[in-house]
């Protein structure tokens, strides 16, 4: 291995830590910024084969590890590695993973959790265009009725207050770019749309939250749920680091802490469904454990 350049890797999608981020938190680690899978797997090979790298911390979404998952399986080269996801928690991938790939992060089962079994017209479901093994899985099995964000009118937003006792909306909208958020306000806010109760979102960027406070105008409550990070330093340690999406924070200590990964996965700190899960309760203390999940959002 050449000098300096550590046994592990950080791959991520854009817009999560910046460059001046990865340098100043987890320096001398080869990383890559990107959405493109192919570009993806041909730099965890090129990691492996010519800097010796077998530790991979991958900072990506459901869809891309899912297409990243046969490659890492059908290279046998690649079987001595590790590989940890940070930020996918679709059940879907969870079900089909390779053996060498980890999860840090809570499923989305587990934050819908409290969403099962909710009659029809007590909470509707709303979620982004955006076809992916997360979108998909929260239109699929959130409370209905359900539509994507380009099927929502008011006429149907007052047909869900009319017809029952309209008292949530549960909200899973595309973090890149603010057009989906845009559409939201403007059926909702809009003087003719009847619905006035909560809103809950989930697993929101704060990127986004000035527009969702826009909402805070008309609605009783804005609220966020978010999955449950496994590991994560303190946040008044990393300033610059966005406070509200402790996703990043958990991808810092696990690169900086890359010696320590198969004792985290013998410990199930992080896990896959060969793992035998233990309680985030009983695993993490909770000096040491904080949730992503938010009551309300304050003015950012």
């Amino acid at each position: 291995m050449k000098k300096n350049v550590k046994n592990v890797a950080y791959i991520q999608d854009p817009g999560l830590l910046t460059q001046e981020q990865i340098k100043k938190y987890i320096p001398c680690v080869k990383n890559l910024t990107s959405f493109n899978t192919i570009e993806i797997y041909n730099f965890i090979v090129c990691c492996n084969k010519c800097y010796k790298i077998t530790n991979f911390c991958l900072s990506i979404n459901s869809q891309s590890l899912s297409q990243l998952n046969p490659l890492i399986k059908n290279n046998r080269k690649l079987d001595n590695c590790y590989f940890i996801a940070t930020i996918s928690n679709a059940n879907s991938i969870r079900d089909m993973i390779a053996k060498n790939i980890y999860f840090a992060l809570s499923s989305l089962s587990t934050i819908l959790e409290n969403y099962k079994n909710i009659e029809p017209f007590n909470i509707m479901t709303i979620v982004s265009d955006t076809r992916s093994p997360f979108f998909d899985e929260i239109y699929e099995i959130g409370p209905k009725p359900a539509y994507r964000i380009s099927e929502l009118t008011i006429e149907k937003i007052n047909d869900f207050v009319d017809t029952g006792n309209a008292i949530d909306l549960l909200i899973a909208l595309e973090f890149i770019g603010v057009s989906e958020y845009e559409k939201l306000n403007e059926i909702l806010l809009n003087p003719l749309c009847k619905y006035k109760n909560f809103a809950t979102f989930i697993e929101l960027n704060n990127s986004n939250i000035l527009i969702v406070n826009k909402l805070k105008k008309k609605l009783a409550l804005i609220n966020n749920i978010a999955s449950n990070v496994s590991i994560n330093g303190l946040i008044e340690f990393y300033p610059d680091v966005n406070i509200l999406y402790l996703y990043n924070n958990c991808a810092i200590q696990l690169v900086n802490t890359y010696n320590e990964w198969s004792t985290f996965i013998k410990s199930a700190i992080v896990f896959n469904r060969f793992t035998k899960r233990i309680e985030i309760s009983v695993r993490i203390p909770k000096k040491e454990f904080l949730s992503t999940s938010t009551k309300a959002f304050e003015e950012s």
